[in-house]
């Protein structure tokens, strides 16, 4: 008889949480996005022993970011626990150019108007994993 066994990561997006920051690499000021992995010990794909926690902050508009070293992540935990209020409204926004056969991926600020382009001319199995990548789930798609 065969036995799996391994370690599966399991992610918690939990938004925007915080206090407005200025980013280092794009500049923007926006609420930082958290997320939770995880980790999981498991046999046969059924998990068994958690090995813990890790977790990250990244801004929603470049998505360059960081993991939480052991301090942060006491602040991190804190963080998503008060709730704060989300004054962040950035909508992701695709765009199929049926002539070409590409897609745009855009971000647009319902607050201010303004549209950040995220990545252009991509290739459908390319745009998905970006939506995978970024933890969109459901993002509407106009087709020009």
């Amino acid at each position: 008889m065969m036995y799996l066994y391994g370690v599966e990561s399991f992610k918690k997006v939990y938004g925007p949480k915080g206090e407005p920051k200025e980013c280092p690499f794009c500049h923007k000021v926006y609420q930082e996005t958290y997320v939770k992995f995880n980790k999981w010990g498991h046999l046969d794909y059924i998990p068994l022993i958690p090995l813990g926690a890790d977790y990250y902050h990244f801004c929603p508009v470049c998505f360059n970011g960081d993991k939480f070293d052991k301090q942060g992540k006491k602040e991190a935990k804190q963080t998503i626990k008060n709730s704060t209020t989300v004054t962040t409204n950035l909508v992701p926004r695709g765009i199929h150019h049926v002539a070409e056969k590409t897609y745009d991926l855009v971000l647009e600020d319902k607050n201010s108007g303004e549209t950040f382009p995220i990545s252009t001319n991509m290739k459908k199995g390319d745009y998905k994993k970006l939506l995978k990548n970024r933890f969109y789930k459901k993002v509407e798609v106009v087709d020009q």
